[in-house]
C-alpha cells in the first residue's frame, strides 16, 4: 500500500508540473526553490562541506526533483553531504552516476513524501575495525549512504550503496518503503533502523556486511526498538548478522516485525539475533551454515515457522531465557543443537524473567548431535515432530516441570530418544519410536530405570511400530552405500567459518570399493563420523569372534599442529560404549596426503587403549563411530575399507611353536584392484605365498625363497584378474595355512 501511495505521488507531481525541467551545472551550497525540477548538467564535479550543510541544500522546501544523470561528485575526506534535506516534502533525487567521498550522500531529516531512486551512493565514511555500538543517535551516526531522520513516507529503491559503513541508516522513522537496492559489502550495516517502525524492506541485496575485527557488532538489517515493519525476500548472506533485533530496556513495547523469505545464511554470528524482542514472526528464512542459526536471548511470543536451519556451528536455535515461544514446520538439521534452551545468569533488570512455556510443533529435526537442549526450562511441549538419526533425541536437565513430549516419531537416535537428567517426571506418550520391541525402547529412555536420582519418562502407550529388521552381520565394507553415515559436531566457538561440516560419497578418492566416505569441517572440534545401515534396519553385530578393525584412512589438515585427538567408539542401542583412544599424532598425522592402513584389536592394545563406559559387551554392538579434532582449525578426513575381521581358525601341519607364526587377513577384504597380506614366521625357512581360483587352480606366487625370521606385508594386485572368490596360501617347512578373500570390480 505505501509503494502504490509513493507511485501516485510521483505521477501526480510530474503529471501537474507547472514549471519545466532547468539544465544547470552543480554548485557548491547550492539551496534549491520549491517546485524546481533540474538536470544537473552531465560532469564529474568536486565539492568539499566541511561546514555539514550540504552541497545541496533542500531546506523548508516542496516539489522538487534533482536529476543526477550523468552526474559524479567527489567530497573531501568524508565530510559533509552532497545533499541536504531538511523540513521538506515531495522531493525526487534520482540518477546519480556516483557519490562519494563524503560522511553521507544524502541526508534527509524530519520531512516527507521523498523518493531516492537509481543513484550510486557508494564509498563514503568507512570504517573496518573497531567495535560498533547499536544504540548510538544520529549524532555519532557510521556515514554510509542515506541517512533518515524523522522522517517518514518516503522510498528508496533501484540504488547502489556500498562499501562504506551504512547503506541506508534510519532514526526515529516511520513507514519507509526500502527495495531492490544494493546495499552489499559495507562494514556497518545495510539497512540501519533506530526507533523506526511501520517500513517494507524487501528485495535489497544486503550480503557481506561485515567488519575486520568482530562480525557481532554488525548486520545487513538492524532493528533496534523497531516495530511493525515488515522484512521480505532480502539477500542477508554472509553478513555478521543477516538480522539482529534488539529491545533492551524497552521490552514492554511489542516489535510485532514480520521476516519472511530472507536469505541470512553464512553468517559468522547469527543468522537471525533477536533479544529481549517481543511478538515477531519469522517464516520460510534460510538460517543456514551460521554461527548460530536462531539468537533469540530473552525474547518471547516469537513464532518461528518454515524456516531452514541447517549445519550451523553451534545451535540451530538457541533461546536463554525466553518464554512463550512457537516453533513449527522448520527443518532443522546437522547442528549440534537443534534448540538450545536454557536459564542462564540473568541479565539486569531481567533476573526474573525464566525459561518456560515452548511450543515446538510439526519440526523435521534430523542429523543433530542433541536434538533438544532444555536446561532449567519449564512446561516444553513438543508434539507431532520428525527425530530422525540424531546422536541425541531430546535432553533434559534441571527444572524440567511441566513437560509433555507426545505424537512424535523418533528415528535412530544414536543414544538416547529422550534423556531424563532432571529430578521430574517427564510425560511423553504415545510416540512411535519406529520399533515394536519395549526392550529396545527402553534402552533408548534414560531416566530413573538407569539413575533412581533421576525422574521417570512415561512413555506408555506407544504407539506400534514395525518388528526390527536386524543387521546381524556388518556388511564386509562399513564404508560402502548403501550404508549411511552422519558427521556429528560438536560446539565450536571460532568466527568468520561459512563453510558446514559436510559428510559424502567420494567416488575419485578411494582406496577401494565404489567409494570412501569423506567428511569436512570448518572447525574440527571433536566431530563423530558414524555408521548406520542403509534403509530401516538396526545394527546389531557380535564381535565376540572378531579380532580386529581394519581400516584406510586418509586427511587434510589445515592446522600447524596436526591433529589433536583421535579415537573410535563402539556402541549399543543403551548408551554405552567401548571407546578405543590412541595418539593422533601417531595415527592421523601420517595420513596427511597419503592413505594410510590401520589394524585395531578389538581388545585394545598398547597402542589403542579401550575404556568401557556402560554397562557393554561385545554381542551387541549397534554402531560405529569415528571422533577427529584439530581444536577449531579444519580438516578433511576419507575413511575407507572399513571392516572387521575375524579370529582365524587354521589347520597347520605340526602344533604351533610360537605364536609369532601366522598369516593375517588380508587388507582391504573385499578389494577391487590391490590388497596387503600380512604374515610373520618365527625362524628362518623357504616360504611359498601363492593364490588359488574356486578350483583349486594356482594363479599366481607371489613369494618363492628363503626368507628370514620376522613379519611381512605383500601387496597383491588381482586388477587383471575377474570379480570373485579367491584363496591365498602361505606354505613352510613346518605350516601351511589357507585364507579367502573377495575381488569385487
Amino acid at each position: 500500500m505505501k509503494n502504490y501511495i509513493l507511485q501516485i505521488f510521483a505521477l501526480l507531481f510530474f503529471a501537474n508540473l507547472t514549471f519545466s525541467q532547468q539544465y544547470l551545472p552543480l554548485q557548491d551550497n547550492w539551496e534549491i526553490p520549491s517546485n524546481s525540477w533540474i538536470k544537473i548538467a552531465a560532469d564529474d564535479y568536486t565539492f568539499s562541506d566541511f561546514d555539514e550543510d550540504g552541497v545541496i541544500q533542500i531546506v523548508g522546501k516542496e516539489n522538487i526533483i534533482i536529476d543526477g544523470d550523468s552526474v559524479t561528485v567527489e567530497g573531501e575526506n568524508y565530510f559533509g553531504y552532497m545533499v541536504y534535506i531538511e523540513n521538506s516534502n515531495n522531493i525526487i533525487i534520482k540518477n546519480f552516476d556516483a557519490v562519494f567521498n563524503y560522511y553521507y550522500a544524502t541526508v534527509v531529516k524530519n520531512s516527507h513524501n521523498i523518493i531516492i531512486n537509481d543513484n550510486n551512493f557508494s564509498y563514503n565514511q568507512k570504517d573496518t575495525t573497531g567495535w560498533i555500538s547499536i544504540w548510538t543517535g544520529v549524532n555519532q551516526a557510521l556515514g554510509g549512504g542515506v541517512l533518515m531522520h524523522q522522517s517518514r513516507v518516503s522510498e528508496l529503491f533501484s540504488n547502489l550503496m556500498t562499501q562504506q559503513n551504512d547503506g541506508i541508516a534510519m532514526y526515529e522513522c516511520d513507514s519507509i518503503h526500502i527495495h531492490d537496492n544494493v546495499l552489499n559489502w559495507n562494514t556497518g550495516f545495510g539497512v540501519r533502523m533506530n526507533f523506526t517502525d511501520s517500513c517494507n524492506i524487501h528485495h535489497n541485496d544486503c550480503s557481506h556486511v561485515n567488519r575486520l575485527t568482530d562480525p557481532s557488532d554488525c548486520a545487513a538489517i538492524l532493528l533496534i526498538v523497531s516495530n511493525e515493519n515488515r522484512v521480505e525476500h532480502n539477500d542477508l548472506t554472509y553478513s555478521g548478522d543477516g538480522i539482529f533485533l534488539g529491545q533492551y530496556n524497552y521490552s514492554t513495547i511489542p516489535n510485532n516485525n514480520y521476516f519472511a523469505y530472507n536469505d541470512c545464511s553464512y553468517s559468522p554470528h547469527n543468522a537471525i539475533e533477536a533479544t529481549f524482542a517481543d511478538g515477531n514472526v519469522y517464516k520460510n528464512n534460510l538460517c543456514n551454515y551460521s554461527h548460530y542459526g536462531f539468537w533469540l536471548g530473552y525474547s518471547f511470543n516469537s513464532i518461528v515457522d518454515s524456516n531452514e536451519i541447517i549445519g550451523n556451528q553451534y545451535s540451530g536455535i538457541a533461546i536463554d531465557r525466553g518464554f512463550n515461544n512457537t516453533f513449527t514446520n522448520n527443518t532443522i538439521n546437522e547442528n549440534p543443537n537443534g534448540f538450545e534452551l536454557w536459564e542462564g545468569d540473568g541479565i539486569p533488570p531481567y533476573q526474573n524473567q525464566f525459561s518456560h512455556d515452548y511450543f515446538i510443533y510439526d519440526n523435521i529435526i534430523e542429523g543433530n548431535t542433541v536434538a533438544i537442549s532444555a536446561k532449567e526450562t519449564e512446561h516444553l511441549v513438543v508434539r507431532n515432530n520428525q527425530f530422525i538419526c540424531n546422536r541425541n533425541g531430546i535432553y533434559l536437565e534441571g527444572l524440567s516441570t511441566d513437560d509433555s513430549i507426545t505424537g512424535n516419531l523418533f528415528e535412530r537416535s544414536i543414544f538416547y530418544h529422550i534423556e531424563n537428567n532432571s529430578q521430574y517426571d517427564i510425560w511423553a506418550i504415545d510416540n512411535n519410536f519406529m520399533v515394536n520391541d519395549e526392550d529396545i525402547i527402553a534402552c533408548n529412555i534414560y531416566d530413573v530405570n538407569d539413575n533412581p536420582a533421576k525422574g521417570e519418562v512415561i512413555w506408555h502407550p506407544y504407539i506400534p511400530g514395525d518388528e526390527p529388521v536386524f543387521q546381524k552381520t556388518p556388511p564386509d565394507d562399513l564404508s560402502e552405500p548403501p550404508a549411511v553415515w552422519y558427521a556429528y559436531p560438536e560446539s565450536c566457538w571460532w568466527y568468520g567459518l561459512h563453510e558446514p561440516t559436510i559428510i559424502e560419497w567420494d567416488s575419485t578418492d578411494k582406496k577401494v570399493g565404489y567409494a570412501s566416505v569423506h567428511i569436512s569441517t570448518p572447525n574440527g572440534w571433536d566431530i563423530a563420523a558414524t555408521y548406520r545401515p542403509g534403509g530401516d534396519s538396526i545394527a546389531s553385530w557380535s564381535f565376540t569372534e572378531n579380532d580386529s578393525i581394519n581400516i584406510w584412512l586418509k586427511s587434510e589438515n589445515y592446522s600447524p599442529y596436526g591433529f589433536q585427538f583421535c579415537h573410535i567408539i563402539l556402541g549399543n542401542d543403551c548408551g554405552a560404549y567401548y571407546k578405543y583412544t590412541t595418539s593422533a599424532s601417531s595415527i592421523l598425522n601420517p595420513t596427511i596426503g597419503s592413505w594410510k592402513n590401520y589394524s585395531i584389536p578389538i581388545a585394545g592394545n598398547s597402542l589403542w587403549s579401550r575404556t568401557s563406559f556402560g554397562n557393554i559387551s561385545l554381542d551387541s554392538i549397534s554402531y560405529f563411530e569415528f571422533h577427529a579434532d584439530t581444536w577449531d582449525v579444519g580438516f578433511e578426513l576419507w575413511i575407507d575399507g572399513l571392516q572387521f575381521t575375524p579370529f582365524v581358525f587354521t589347520s597347520i601341519e605340526k602344533p604351533a611353536e610360537s605364536s609369532t607364526f601366522s598369516l593375517s587377513q588380508n587388507y582391504p577384504n573385499p578389494f577391487s584392484q590391490s590388497t596387503n597380506i600380512r604374515f610373520n614366521i618365527q625362524e628362518p625357512c623357504f616360504v611359498t605365498l601363492s593364490i588359488f581360483d574356486v578350483q583349486g587352480n594356482e594363479i599366481r606366487k607371489i613369494i618363492n625363497e628363503e626368507c628370514d625370521s620376522g613379519s611381512y606385508e605383500v601387496e597383491f594386485d588381482g586388477s587383471d584378474l575377474p570379480a570373485g572368490v579367491y584363496f591365498y596360501k602361505l606354505i613352510t617347512s613346518k605350516y601351511s595355512i589357507t585364507k579367502k578373500f573377495t575381488l569385487i570390480k
